[in-house]
């Protein structure tokens, strides 16, 4: 079983990998939704509230597309004043528990206005956790998160009965790949050590999936549309689908039922 998975933030959002792309992430995002579908390949897009509310309209294409299912990124990605001060002096954007309810809440409810769905499933911007944060989720009504990185689990986890775990198995993209800056010669030699190119990524990519699923495991991969944007155009991505084809898919909130 495989289940591949996205982050889309907002337009206004100053990234990596922004300068080096003209089209917004959400744009991007219903590039990468196109390609997968052509290859029968269910995916989870996670999107930050705010990228909702910069482009109603696309972000109202994408979830209307019927194998993407929409997830929470926070409402910002943290680029949101309250988020930085208390990045400052707390060492968390998260602040307190206040501020990260409120900040689930909008989230969630700036999806639902703009897509008229209900989310289950979230990531937080850059896997950032307070040991709060699964409780908080659950009384908002979201089941599934996905923010652990561990190459040894294969499988789901439950951090409490309604709560659970989907572990990134698979290599991310935004940690190992050549993109953006990295690519370009705009970063420090010593930044690009352990990174590869978007054809070793893939092939990287195909072996732990094919290792996984030799074990009946789940294969959750995060592959970013501006990343993949980036690297190749997204050649390199349809490579990947064209791979993925050959194994079961499902979506990150379906993934327990599909294993039935």
């Amino acid at each position: 079983m495989i289940c591949l998975t996205g982050d889309v933030h907002q337009q206004s959002y100053r990234g990596t990998d922004t300068p080096f792309s003209s089209c917004s992430e959400v744009e991007l995002a219903i590039k990468y939704a196109k390609i997968a579908a052509q290859y029968g390949i269910r995916i989870t897009l996670f999107l930050t509230g705010k990228a909702c509310l910069e482009e109603p309209d696309n972000v109202k294409s994408l979830a209307q597309m019927p194998h993407c299912e929409i997830g929470g990124h926070t409402f910002a990605a943290f680029r949101d004043l309250r988020s930085r001060i208390y990045g400052k002096f707390f060492k968390t954007p998260w602040g307190n528990d206040a501020h990260q309810m409120r900040d689930i809440v909008k989230t969630i409810e700036s999806i639902h206005a703009i897509t008229g769905k209900r989310i289950s499933a979230w990531r937080n911007h850059s896997y950032i956790q307070t040991t709060e944060t699964p409780r908080l989720l659950e009384s908002a009504g979201i089941t599934w998160v996905s923010d652990e990185v561990n190459a040894n689990k294969r499988s789901w986890e439950p951090l409490s009965q309604a709560m659970r775990s989907l572990p990134i198995n698979i290599h991310p993209d935004h940690e190992h790949l050549l993109h953006g800056k990295y690519q370009h010669g705009k970063s420090k030699q010593s930044k690009l050590v352990g990174r590869v190119s978007i054809k070793e990524w893939i092939e990287h990519v195909k072996g732990e999936v094919q290792a996984i699923s030799d074990v009946g495991g789940i294969a959750t991969i995060l592959a970013h549309p501006l990343c993949m944007e980036v690297a190749d155009s997204m050649m390199g991505f349809e490579s990947l689908c064209r791979f993925l084809q050959l194994f079961p898919n499902c979506w990150v909130s379906e993934v327990d039922a599909a294993r039935e």
